[in-house]
């Protein structure tokens, strides 16, 4: 088989050789052979960084082969030898076979693939630095009957990217939204990509901490990739009720506030950064609120006449948060014995002050000589009667940013009428 494959080169020679010479004794000109199958004519076209990620670099070269001949070429072999800092980083060799048509130029690229995990472990020294120079040197070579063996060398040199790990900045935590019931906190911190290509959000696993107790833990994922060259706020939402954040950390209720932290840590999904996770800790106040509550204090005879009666009726709002309360609204409905003795708003109720139980009285008179006798002869025999007393308190913080508190209630019971 090697003889026959010999034989057939030989045979491919010679009938090239006489093709060559037949053209020569047939032409007018006097023509020489370097003249009838000229070299091609091989230059480096571009050298450029492509395909730039988070895992590594692309190279692309690309070199002209222009065959000015009448005959078909074979494709070149390329070799090829990158440099990093000067010192000799990866080499290979490219095989791509087939051949070229006659006077026709071709472009052919050269693809160098390079990992950033690969250049890190080889030069540990590259990391932090912002870039690195480089080089690459290519060989061609091309094998043309009767030319014979030709090669070029090109050499480029230029800059490259190197990774840079992303940097956790300006930590913060705001209330996004409160009430007496809940409060919605937004943890946030700044993620810096300082490459010049996207790079994946990290995948951040935190632990959530309120006056040193840690209360939850989870896994905060975003989808989008940290844009090239900017900075990318990351946000974690924590949802508290306060009636489980109270049973499960029983040291806060007797607090209005605590601290609250956010232990972060995580990675970027790079090979390269491996051992590197990040880590950051995001801390802020929790404020505590605490339901008011509402008791009513009773009813009691101011005055019994023959022409009128007057009652004052009394209420005890309790506010054991850190800021004052104003009372909006206060309406109210109140029956004795079944029978509806007066009902509208209190007005002029007193501000709720902080962490205090404040009185809230009203005043009312009733003039229907049915009632003054019925209530003469109840205190006169000294006998109980029922009461019932429902209505709604609107209450105000003296504070920024909490809503309005709707507090129905509605109280019943037993009494005795005193003066």
């Amino acid at each position: 088989m090697a003889k026959i494959k010999s034989f057939n080169v030989i045979l491919v020679r010679a009938v090239t050789v006489i093709a060559l010479v037949i053209i020569a004794l047939s032409s007018t000109t006097c023509q020489t052979l370097q003249a009838l199958l000229p070299e091609p004519i091989i230059s480096l076209r571009s050298v450029e960084l492509v395909n730039i990620s988070f895992t590594g670099v692309d190279i692309m070269c690309k070199v002209n082969v222009e065959n000015r001949t009448a005959l078909e070429i074979p494709v070149p072999d390329f070799t090829w030898e990158l440099f990093l800092n000067t010192n000799s980083f990866v080499k290979g060799e490219m095989n791509l076979g087939g051949r070229m048509k006659s006077r026709q130029t071709n472009v052919v690229e050269i693809p160098v693939s390079l990992s950033y995990l690969d250049i890190f472990n080889t030069f540990q020294s590259l990391k932090g630095n912002k870039n690195t120079s480089y080089a690459i040197a290519l060989g061609v070579k091309l094998n043309i009957p009767i030319i014979g063996e030709k090669i070029w060398n090109f050499k480029h040199e230029g800059v490259l990217p190197v990774l840079q790990i992303p940097k956790f900045s300006a930590p913060s935590m705001k209330i996004d939204n409160i009430d007496f019931s809940e409060v919605n906190l937004a943890f946030s911190i700044n993620i810096e990509n300082p490459n010049d290509f996207d790079i994946p959000s990290p995948q951040l696993i935190y632990d959530f901490f309120v006056n040193r107790s840690e209360y939850s833990s989870a896994v905060a994922i975003s989808s989008a990739p940290l844009a090239a060259a900017a900075v990318t706020p990351v946000i974690i939402n924590i949802k508290l009720r306060y009636a489980d954040l109270l049973r499960a950390v029983t040291s806060l209720l007797n607090l209005s506030e605590a601290p609250g932290l956010v232990a972060v840590s995580g990675g970027f999904g790079i090979p390269a950064f491996a051992d590197e996770p990040a880590r950051q800790e995001i801390t802020g106040v929790i404020p505590i609120l605490k339901m008011p509550s509402v008791s009513f204090r009773g009813v009691s005879l101011r005055n019994l006449g023959l022409t009128n009666v007057e009652f004052e009726l009394s209420w005890e709002i309790e506010n054991n948060n850190n800021f004052a309360m104003n009372v909006n609204d206060f309406f109210y409905n109140f029956t004795l014995n079944n029978t509806q003795l007066s009902n509208g708003r209190v007005t002029g109720a007193p501000q709720i002050r902080a962490n205090s139980r404040t009185t809230v009285p009203f005043v009312f008179s009733v003039n229907t000589l049915s009632v003054i006798t019925e209530i003469t002869d109840i205190v006169l025999r000294g006998t109980n009667v029922s009461f019932a007393c429902n209505g709604n308190i609107n209450l105000g913080a003296a504070l920024a940013g909490i809503p309005n508190l709707q507090m129905p209630f509605n109280f019943s019971g037993n009494t005795r009428l005193t003066r």
